[in-house]
């Protein structure tokens, strides 16, 4: 991915295994490599799941049970008390009873003889009622309607279809959650475009630092050989040599410093980028500033419609409401559909059903004033996010207001120095030649070349100001991605690395 990546950068001759990247392929590197963005999108993927399984809940829920019953006892199904009620009926009836009118059962006769004359009918009646008798007295007349042990295994469905509006509330937070995982997106990129501009941009800023220090030491070099031979001819006391001497060795060790320098700002850049593979990273875009910028009325708008961290506040707000519409909720009944089937058994009861379905409906009446407090929370709650909303939007204002202010001081600081840096460089010229004259002393031409490097150096640190600015601008406007069109094009001056 890295190779794809740099396509487009080149490599810096003579530098070994150096590559020059430009701020665009800098900053398209870290959004795929670096860790903490990568962490930020799989937060968005697990809530965009979460999401997802919370629609679950308006679907039924069905399961597979199995259980497995071992009872004190059986249970059992005593009728004797009935037995014995009925016998005496069958013994009176079946040793006296008198039975008259029975239908003949013979086809051949009934016709003629519809019904058996008594003398036939009494005693066949009375002998089917003693043999019913036996049969009632033998017959076990106390059942086992369930045996002790017993398991069965049984597919269960519940369907919950009103709950008071909980579990609209659960889908509608769960988008929610998901909106504000992408703001923290967004908010980590701009954090991370600043850290970038920081590192990218600060080794720019090294760079050039490490050229002006060149510059300071060679005319230092130049100035302490120009003070030998004048020394040597006698035109200069020795102090004035000495003094040279001393300002070369104090530029040399100037340069090695902002050269180590380099080393250090370049593993802060690959550390953001996310690489080890490259060994050496230079930067091929140079530090720049605009000539124009939108006022700061278009930033303010700008923040409050895209600013992340508002935009995580506006969704806890609507969270906020969606926990007050739950807490109101929990004083309505919940209502749902409810099914069981039978798959298997052992030693279940016959007179167990093989399935069954049903409504059930669960209302809490009372539960210590709990759902009254919990709502009034809520509201409590709603009211902290909308002062921290508010106290939000004065934040922002204030904070562009102070680097907008920043952004036009230092386009008209570097108005300035480029002024302040022609005379000095006229100021030094001036006194190098007095001092080949024999006019001017070595502290002079010193304090001039000096000068030069210090405005320089200042002038680069307040175009990396600029460029540092802009990027915390664009993070709290809400808009980062806009960074490249400020880097680059006709509304861009850049500071040449070789200026």
């Amino acid at each position: 991915m890295i190779c794809f990546m740099l396509i487009g950068i080149v490599t810096a001759k003579g530098q070994g295994d150096t590559t020059l990247l430009s701020f665009e392929n800098a900053l398209q590197i870290m959004q795929d490599q670096n860790p903490a963005l990568q962490r930020a999108r799989q937060q968005i993927k697990q809530k965009e799941y979460e999401k997802a399984a919370k629609k679950g809940l308006y679907m039924p829920q069905v399961s597979v049970g199995a259980k497995a019953v071992s009872m004190s006892e059986s249970l059992h199904l005593d009728l004797t008390p009935v037995r014995d009620a009925i016998l005496p009926v069958y013994d009176v009836l079946g040793n006296y009873g008198v039975f008259s009118g029975v239908p003949n059962p013979d086809p051949r006769t009934n016709t003629v003889m519809p019904t058996l004359p008594e003398e036939y009918s009494t005693p066949a009646v009375r002998q089917q009622l003693l043999e019913g008798e036996k049969a009632v007295a033998s017959a076990n007349w106390d059942q086992v309607i369930q045996e002790k042990n017993f398991a069965s295994v049984t597919a269960d469905i519940v369907w919950p279809i009103y709950t008071g509006g909980k579990i609209q509330a659960a889908n509608k937070a769960a988008g929610v959650e998901v909106r504000i995982g992408q703001e923290e997106l967004r908010q980590a990129e701009g954090e991370l475009l600043s850290e970038l501009v920081t590192r990218y941009y600060g080794l720019a800023l090294a760079i050039q630092a490490v050229q002006v220090r060149e510059q300071m030491f060679g005319a230092m070099d130049k100035h302490y050989s120009d003070a030998q031979k004048m020394f040597n001819e006698g035109m200069i006391a020795k102090v004035e040599m000495l003094h040279a001497s001393v300002m070369r060795n104090e530029a040399e060790r100037e340069l090695k410093q902002s050269k180590r320098n380099i080393e250090i700002i370049q593993s802060g850049l690959m550390a953001t980028l996310s690489l080890d593979s490259v060994s050496n990273i230079l930067p091929a875009s140079h530090l720049f500033i605009n000539k124009n910028l939108p006022g700061l009325d278009f930033w303010i708008a700008k923040s409050f419609e895209a600013n992340p961290k508002l935009k995580q506040i506006e969704g806890k707000k609507e969270l906020a409401d969606i926990k007050s519409q739950v807490e109101k909720g929990n004083y309505l009944p919940t209502v749902a559909l409810l099914g069981t089937y039978n798959l298997a058994d052992k030693n279940l009861s016959a007179y167990a059903p093989d399935w069954l379905v049903g409504v059930g409906l669960q209302w809490s009446v009372f539960e210590g004033l709990t759902r009254n407090n919990n709502v009034k929370a809520s509201r409590t709650l709603q009211e902290q996010v909308i002062q921290a909303e508010t106290q939000a939007h004065d934040n922002l204002q204030a904070y562009l207001t102070k680097l907008h202010q920043e952004l036009n001081m230092q386009l008209e600081q570097i108005k300035e120095l480029e002024g302040t840096l022609e005379l000095a460089n006229e100021y030094c010229s001036s006194t190098e030649k007095a001092f080949r004259e024999g006019f001017s002393t070595s502290t002079a031409v010193t304090d001039a070349h000096t000068k030069i490097a210090q405005v320089k150096m200042l002038r680069l640190k307040v175009y990396f100001d600029y460029d540092l600015t802009l990027a915390t601008l664009l993070q709290t406007a809400g808009v980062p991605q806009q960074y490249l069109s400020f880097c680059s094009g006709e509304n861009t001056i850049v500071e040449k690395l070789n200026k």
